[in-house]
């Protein structure tokens, strides 16, 4: 029971709470009615217990706040654990290989990959309708991206979309086609809308819609999927960075049902920005479970996959794509200020130097006309700032959520395509020396839910071909790469109450195998999470030799 006090000895307790991460942890720390009742001296922990409590020995095993990630996509990320991993593919006929298997495990039924990139395949290009035909002809064949911007499609998702040589494409999206103007398979970003039929989820051109049509029961099985790797990963509280109406349905659906265990913070699209101004939603609305945190918008496409604004200025030594931005200029401030004037905060995705610089002057202009210094806007991944747009974003109260970990998997090919501008992505050096809190997320599944790899490689910037990327510059103190990974973002999201393991905060908790504080860059690379508490109760264990 949650009332039962418990109490942890045994193993270095590390509560995050002070300026001093390397302190002497305390002896004990005592849980009671959910939240940490005492820290200390073993027997004034034990004394302060209402009763008798029930004692854990960590056995050397090392007790830390719950992990905070602010960037995460729950549901994204069970489609992703339970469709074809494409992630180690190195050519288009691995992908079709790997593909046909799941075609022939389950006969008649659509055929789903997820995270190829084309930059790693030998072919150096996407997969088309004429590779994934070769798969299947009868059924539909989807693969998304890595990125999860887009999908490379087989023949028959196209006649079923009614994609064809005249299909304009949207603002915001992509649609390749060959030279005859027939589309090739290929959809990203805003383009998205068109392969969800007419049963599905839209969006118009606020994002990448993510999500083909699925029954409600698939939706909840595969969210309990992404839920029960978050919390595997010692993730005790999300900050799921798109929601439409399906991933509220699904986290709806969850709460009430009793099967919500991982405490949730939700952007909601700005595709529903007139809904929620239509309610009069003029602040966070929630509980401590689940939350209605913000408003996610859109300003570019992916780096990774190559649909970013990054405008060949500012960024890279070569040419880099042009890429396209979801919104015009006037309408993207549009979006920002209503958002801003209702009070809400607004995250918005945002990677080349031109479209942050357009973000940081809507946030200008709408704290010029009520400054609202509560409102903590973010820009999300923030891959190619300029130091006079860091300076600024100190100034205006804006935060960068990147994710260092693709860094370490991606940044190879940006330095192979783009030269040393390319290994700039995501500095968080940068960020940490203009005053910036240090955010380390995920982006689950774009890269999977592993706190401590994120901090290694916000720490390392050292990349999977064994580069440096940036330069040493770049790289992250390991205290603020630590507290990136709870407290900093728990803060981030208004919570206060979760992120550290001061008296009264709730009892989140990871125990891991190694210590976070006094581990090298390597050691916390490979660091494993032995269980995860919400609430002062054990919500995950990891059975012996697996995690």
């Amino acid at each position: 029971m949650t009332g039962d006090p418990v109490l942890f000895r045994g193993g270095p307790i590390r509560t995050m709470a002070g300026d001093d991460l390397a302190a002497t942890p305390p002896e004990a720390l005592l849980v009671e009615q959910a939240r940490v009742r005492a820290v200390g001296t073993l027997s004034d922990v034990r004394a302060a217990a209402s009763r008798a409590p029930r004692e854990i020995d960590l056995d050397g095993r090392v007790l830390l706040p719950g992990f905070v990630d602010a960037h995460a996509h729950t549901l994204l990320h069970g489609c992703a654990l339970d469709w074809v991993d494409l992630s180690g593919t190195t050519s288009i006929d691995d992908i079709v290989t790997a593909l046909r298997v799941r075609a022939r495990n389950t006969p008649g039924r659509p055929v789903h990959g997820y995270g190829y990139d084309q930059s790693r395949l030998r072919d150096k290009r996407h997969p088309t309708k004429s590779d994934l035909d070769r798969v299947a002809t009868a059924v539909p064949v989807r693969i998304q991206h890595a990125s999860g911007h887009g999908y490379a499609v087989n023949s028959l998702v196209l006649r079923q979309a009614d994609i064809h040589r005249d299909t304009p494409t949207p603002q915001g999206g992509r649609i390749d086609r060959d030279a005859e103007g027939t589309p090739t398979g290929v959809v990203f970003d805003a383009a998205c809308d068109l392969l969800t039929g007419t049963d599905g989820v839209k969006v118009g051109n606020h994002g990448p819609n993510f999500h083909q049509p699925m029954p409600p029961a698939e939706v909840a099985r595969l969210f309990e999927l992404g839920q029960r790797s978050l919390l595997a990963a010692g993730i005790t509280t999300v900050c799921d960075a798109q929601v439409t109406e399906l991933e509220m349905g699904a986290y709806l659906r969850a709460r009430d049902e009793g099967t919500l265990t991982i405490r949730a913070h939700l952007l909601m699209l700005s595709s529903a920005i007139e809904h929620l101004v239509g309610i009069g939603l003029g602040a966070r609305l929630g509980d401590a479970r689940l939350r209605l945190s913000g408003v996610k918008v859109y300003a570019d496409g992916s780096v990774i996959a190559r649909t970013a604004r990054l405008g060949g200025n500012g960024c890279c030594e070569t040419p880099s794509p042009v890429g396209h931005l979801y919104h015009e200029p006037s309408e993207l401030t549009t979006l920002i200020m209503t958002a801003h004037r209702l009070g809400l905060p607004v995250a918005t995705h945002a990677q080349g130097e031109m479209p942050i610089g357009l973000v940081l002057d809507a946030v200008a202009r709408a704290r010029a006309i009520e400054r609202k210094p509560h409102l903590i806007h973010r820009i999300e991944h923030c891959g190619f700032p300029t130091g006079e747009q860091l300076r600024r974003m100190a100034e205006l109260d804006v935060v960068p959520v990147p994710q260092p970990m693709q860094v370490h998997v991606f940044c190879d090919s940006l330095l192979d395509e783009f030269g040393a501008g390319g290994g700039r992505l995501y500095p968080c050096g940068a960020f940490e020396r203009c005053g910036l809190p240090v955010v380390v997320s995920s982006d689950a599944p774009v890269t999977q839910p592993a706190p401590l790899r994120a901090v290694s490689a916000a720490i390392t910037r050292a990349t999977t071909g064994g580069r440096l990327a940036g330069g040493a510059a770049l790289r992250a103190s390991k205290a603020a790469a630590l507290l990136g990974t709870n407290r900093t973002p728990a803060r981030l999201l208004g919570a206060h109450d979760i992120g550290t393991l001061a008296v009264g905060a709730r009892a989140d908790m990871v125990l891991l195998d190694t210590d976070p504080v006094t581990a090298d860059p390597d050691q916390l690379a490979l660091a494993g999470v032995t269980e995860t508490w919400v609430a002062g109760t054990p919500v995950w264990i990891s059975q012996e030799g697996t995690s």
